[in-house]
């Protein structure tokens, strides 16, 4: 939140004006953290494909 002074006073059309600015930048598409994202997502599932692999894998050799 911005800390504004006491002497400050925003008008309705400032204060309009800045929550569209942050609803737009909000709205707006990051390619780059979407491809951090989508990057996580797949180092999670090759780590839980491994979990899984060492699980069987010693579910087996203790039959």
């Amino acid at each position: 939140m911005i800390n504004l002074n006491s002497e400050i006073h925003l008008t309705d059309e400032l204060e309009r004006q800045l929550m569209q600015q942050a609803m737009e930048e909000q709205a707006r598409f990051k390619p780059g953290t979407s491809l951090k994202n989508l990057f996580v997502k797949l180092s999670q599932g090759r780590k839980s494909a491994k979990a899984d692999a060492v699980v069987t894998r010693e579910a087996k050799h203790a039959i």
